[in-house]
């Protein structure tokens, strides 16, 4: 059973690390015709790389420090990150040319970058929010139901809106959530919500309408409490706009929460605690490839629990969350650390 483990280990491990260092952009298909191919080829290309490559930074960066990126973006820099250029399916008809191509970016290129020009980064996908929603009119409140016009736009614009996830809307739900829990702004039985859902972050909505028009304000859910993010008002309500805006609030919101100082450096002494040293190894090259982490020294090593100085970029709250991303869990308590799997 140990060997077994062993080799479990050791394959999401190696899995895992491949994974997060290249990002893939999705397949832009190109058809045109041209008298010069090879010249309008590259254009495409060139297009293709801009688009792409930006989808990727924007998903970096505050809206702060990709401004400053985005002033010096140029193809030769594009082409630093390129780790490869995949063309599919290419076809050439006389002038007519038409293919699929696939754009892969090497992350930590781009984090090194980051890092070299003190650029504020952050160093994993950005999370999802669970979205509540309470549409009280005068004559109606709507909390959890598809009667929620709210709702009903969501459902038919999810793919505009990625790090949204809208609740089931059962009957359960409404039992889970209800109206006054945003009267309180306390939700009283968070942690069902939670374990239903399994999301922490949960963006609530309470929208108000008079006779005059439509008031919304909402919040993230921290610390057992209503944190507002947005306030605005409609005479008429654009569901287009308010959650568009929304959705650029919301995960601006979780960016600044979650960015990593490059300038910042610190040091943390950690013991990990292995089953053998073929299992220390593994976590020690996750551990290197991790983005917010400068270097790793050795202070004593042994067979199942050895002590390491890391020098690491940004707070400790987002390490351990970069380390628990990679199935590792960092604990520190009293000026102690300890690292082991999960």
């Amino acid at each position: 059973m140990r060997i077994i483990r062993y080799i479990v280990i050791a394959w999401f491990l190696t899995n895992n690390i491949f994974a997060k260092d290249l990002y893939y952009s999705e397949e832009f298909e190109i058809k045109f015709k041209s008298e010069n191919i090879k010249l309008k080829k590259e254009e495409f290309i060139n297009t293709f790389k801009h688009a792409s490559f930006k989808k990727l930074i924007n998903s970096l960066l505050t809206e702060y420090e990709y401004e400053r990126v985005n002033n010096i973006i140029t193809i030769d820099l594009i082409n630093n990150f390129l780790f490869s250029l995949n063309i599919n399916e290419e076809k050439i008809n006389n002038n007519n040319y038409s293919s699929k191509i696939q754009l892969t970016y090497d992350n930590s290129k781009i984090i090194n970058y980051f890092i070299n020009n003190n650029i504020n980064f952050i160093p994993y996908e950005p999370e999802r929010f669970l979205i509540i929603i309470f549409d009280q009119k005068l004559f109606s409140e709507k909390i959890l139901s598809k009667e929620n016009d709210f709702y009903e736009y969501l459902f038919l614009n999810n793919l505009k809106y990625e790090y949204f996830v809208t609740p089931n809307l059962d009957i359960n739900d409404r039992y889970i959530i209800k109206k006054e829990d945003f009267l309180s702004k306390k939700i009283k039985n968070h942690a069902k919500l939670v374990n239903k859902y399994k999301y922490k972050n949960i963006l609530l909505v309470h929208s108000i309408s008079d006779l005059n028009g439509v008031s919304i304000n909402s919040y993230i859910y921290k610390n057992n409490n209503f944190e507002l993010i947005d306030n605005v008002y409609f005479s008429e309500i654009d569901y287009e706009l308010f959650f568009n805006n929304l959705h650029k609030k919301t995960l601006n919101y979780w960016k600044n929460n979650n960015i990593v100082n490059s300038s910042k450096i610190t040091n943390l002494t950690c013991r990990i605690k292995t089953l053998n040293l073929i299992e220390l190894k593994k976590i020690k090259e996750i551990i290197k490839q991790n983005n917010i982490i400068k270097n790793i020294n050795a202070e004593s090593i042994s067979y199942n629990n050895s002590t390491y100085n890391l020098l690491y970029y940004g707070n400790l709250n987002i390490l351990i969350n970069s380390l628990y991303k990679d199935k590792l869990e960092l604990k520190s308590y009293n000026n102690k650390c300890s690292i082991t799997i999960l």
